[in-house]
């Protein structure tokens, strides 16, 4: 092999090389650490684009943050030195007196104390109208002690007596009524502005229809044991639950409803009744041949 060709051959040797290393940096080396700057430009263009929603989310902290210390410099509860039960429980009772008529019983039922503030727990039981129920909540949230509903559990009762029936809420909560030593936090700095709570569209324990009908007051007419003896014009004789003479007309109540119509050539009369919630028609017709009773 001559010098000349031997020389060439490496020249070419060399060429390749040099050519493959070109094409592997231009074709496969630059595009990867292109892709990972484009990655990289991406991520700062979007961190870049989010700028205003930091600035928005840094107001929004700030905002909180005047809030909260707005709150604390206005706060309006007062936070004792000590719970006594004696005290909590005549507390209670101040705001029955102001929500109207709710039986209560108070149970202890524990205490934790971390050194600057603490807790006692107690459980109460009782019943009453809802919307005194609702007020007395009402107060326990707004008044001047600071107490935490921990579970609160409500039920429908119903209670029947001479003035008819009565729909009651059970109830029994646990709640933590908190005190600290802190004597900056034993009175509220602000001057307390005596509220009410606001009032109640609708009764959510209210039945559509009752468990049991209201009692039958005195003298009412109990139309269902009631007999019809005699219709004219305008006017029906009846012989009552009690075998007393009685005379209607149309509009008259009677026990659970009133009378609507009097059919003087039918010979009857019609009475519609609310049966706990249940509407129902009854019908008497005049019964011939029998005596009064």
């Amino acid at each position: 092999m001559t010098y000349m060709l031997r020389n060439t051959i490496v020249l070419g040797v060399a060429l390749v090389v040099i050519l493959g290393l070109g094409v592997y940096i231009t074709m496969v080396a630059l595009p990867k650490k292109m892709q990972v700057v484009n990655t990289e430009m991406k991520k700062i263009e979007t961190v870049l684009q989010n700028t205003p929603d930091l600035a928005n989310e840094y107001n929004m902290r700030i905002a909180y943050r005047d809030s909260v210390k707005n709150r604390w410099e206005s706060r309006d509860k007062e936070f004792p030195p000590k719970d006594i039960s004696g005290d909590t429980y005549g507390y209670f009772n101040r705001i029955i007196e102001q929500s109207g008529e709710v039986k209560m019983n108070m149970v202890f039922s524990g205490a934790r104390d971390s050194g600057k503030y603490g807790y006692n727990a107690y459980n109460l039981k009782g019943e009453g109208p809802f919307g005194n129920f609702y007020r007395f909540i009402w107060y326990i949230e707004n008044g001047a002690r600071l107490f935490k509903i921990t579970m609160l559990k409500m039920d429908e009762i119903e209670r029947k007596d001479s003035l008819g029936n009565h729909v009651l809420v059970s109830y029994e909560m646990d709640l933590n009524s908190f005190f600290s030593n802190n004597p900056e936090l034993n009175k509220a700095p602000t001057q307390r502005k005596i509220t009410s709570p606001p009032p109640l569209a609708l009764n959510p324990f209210n039945p559509l229809i009752m468990r049991e009908i209201p009692a039958i007051k005195p003298d009412e007419i109990d139309i269902r044991s009631s007999y019809l003896k005699a219709v004219i014009p305008g006017k029906a004789y009846i012989i009552d639950q009690n075998g007393k003479a009685r005379d209607l007309i149309e509009g008259d109540p009677v026990y659970l409803g009133n009378v609507v119509h009097i059919y003087p050539d039918l010979g009857k009369i019609e009475c519609i009744l609310n049966e706990g919630g249940v509407s129902k028609t009854i019908e008497l017709f005049v019964r011939q041949g029998e005596s009064l009773k």
